[in-house]
């Protein structure tokens, strides 16, 4: 398969609509129209019950492990596995099947990093436990964990096609995550101005 054909498809595999197909089955709801309208596993959880947003989280995160295996089995080049891995995010975030709506990749960055560099997850984790402790936000503090990802591929493989790889992986993720970072100011200027 060229990598004409395996950029278009890791797009659309990342754009499959788990939550989405989850909240009708399970519940008869549009996910996008229930809680946060985040087309992700929290949300569906929220919404729908454990079960659906336990599914929705093991889909996403398979989407971005299938992708990312695909691509190393039909043995393409680094750049190409590069850019399948970050469409594959792309797509979840961004769905051709729900208007271009979708979640904020978090499941779907696991599973291309369980892949292509686990390590790195433990660090990245750290990083959001701790922000969570400091901002008191599970959203917020994992979408900032997001913008360690450069810095934590450079430190690990120390190569430069990694760490633009990791700058485009966070962009991804921190612009779906902007309403929280939002909401995170308004509420801290808010609790500021009531001290």
């Amino acid at each position: 398969m060229s990598s004409l054909l395996l950029l278009p498809l890791s797009y659309l595999i990342g754009s499959f609509p788990t939550a989405y197909l989850f909240g009708r089955l399970f519940k008869k709801i549009d996910i996008r129209n229930q809680g946060s309208g985040n087309v992700g596993g929290m949300n569906t959880y929220r919404t729908a019950g454990l079960l659906p947003g336990a599914l929705t989280v093991i889909v996403d995160t398979l989407k971005g492990m299938l992708t990312v295996m695909l691509a190393l089995s039909l043995s393409a080049d680094q750049p190409t596995i590069f850019a399948c891995a970050a469409l594959v995010i792309l797509g979840h975030n961004y769905s051709i099947f729900l208007k271009f709506k979708g979640g904020k990749g978090l499941a779907t960055t696991l599973g291309v990093f369980i892949v292509l560099s686990p390590l790195s997850i433990l660090f990245i984790v750290l990083c959001a436990v701790i922000l969570s402790m400091i901002l008191r936000d599970i959203n917020t503090a994992f979408g900032s964990a997001a913008l360690f990802i450069p810095l934590v591929l450079g430190l690990q493989h120390e190569q430069w096609s990694w760490i633009l790889f990791g700058l485009i992986t966070a962009l991804i993720i921190a612009l779906k995550h902007i309403p929280d970072y939002r909401a995170y100011a308004q509420g801290r200027r808010n609790f500021l101005q009531n001290k």
